[in-house]
């Protein structure tokens, strides 16, 4: 009975194998840039906005809905912005760059306190919700809409070349970054009668004119994310509350 029980011990062990082998892992056509990691953030032009590894900002890279190879998209938080910008990559890990700039995905459709500032004299002097509603159509006035285009720098991913918090080895990133304003129009426009609160008066509200989006020259950010690919090891979970949430 024993020398039965043995055998049927080791035949389940081999159809469990069997079975084991037969699992296809899938992965991205950018699997040797894709990652989670934490990272420090620096501006090389305001420091006051910088964060450290302990702050526990993280930067995402993945591959696009179209999977293509070479074809990544970054994803962090610079200055509590958040930013998202799809690349293609030449290079591979050891060091890569892209030679266009990518419109940020993560930018605000709308007009945003948090994105846009109305400007006077060409510097900052309010957000939008300081114009109040506007009593007719067509009233203009210059505004910028912060961190909404971004190119990629240099960027290096090394096998097991950083420490993490918890004394672990984990690979390092690196990346450069330009992030980019935008000088716009604010105009009002009447808004449609069927969203009017009383039919009989005429309601108008803010938005971006169309065609007015220009490259706010002499505004760009230099900012810089180095760090270490996340383990998931408890000495490595930092106790701050990560600025990017899954």
């Amino acid at each position: 009975m024993r020398k039965l029980a043995y055998i049927g011990i080791s035949s389940f062990v081999l159809l469990f194998t069997s079975c084991m082998e037969e699992i296809d892992n899938w992965y991205t056509n950018t699997s040797d840039f894709d990652g989670r990691f934490v990272v420090a953030t620096t501006c090389e032009e305001y420091s006051s906005d910088n964060t450290t590894i302990a702050d526990g900002n993280e930067l995402m890279i993945y591959n696009s809905a179209a999977n293509i190879e070479n074809e990544i998209i970054i994803d962090t938080h610079v200055a509590g912005h958040a930013i998202k910008g799809k690349f293609k990559v030449t290079g591979n890990t050891a060091e890569f760059t892209a030679a266009e700039v990518a419109d940020n995905l993560s930018r605000s459709s709308g007009l945003s306190d948090d994105d846009f500032y109305v400007l006077k004299n060409g510097a900052p002097d309010k957000y939008p919700s300081g114009l109040g509603d506007p009593e007719s159509a067509g009233i203009e006035h210059e505004g910028v809409q912060l961190y909404s285009r971004l190119s990629l720098g240099n960027g290096k991913i090394i096998p097991k070349a950083a420490t993490t918090i918890g004394g672990n080895v984990s690979d390092s990133v690196y990346v450069e970054t330009t992030m980019y304003f935008d000088l716009v129009t604010i105009e009002s426009y009447q808004i449609p009668e069927a969203d009017w609160s009383d039919p009989n008066e005429p309601e108008y509200d803010w938005r971006v004119k169309a065609g007015s989006r220009t490259n706010a020259a002499g505004w760009e950010e230099h900012w810089t994310l180095a760090g270490y690919r996340y383990t998931g090891f408890p000495e490595d979970v930092n106790p701050k509350v990560p600025i990017i949430e899954n």
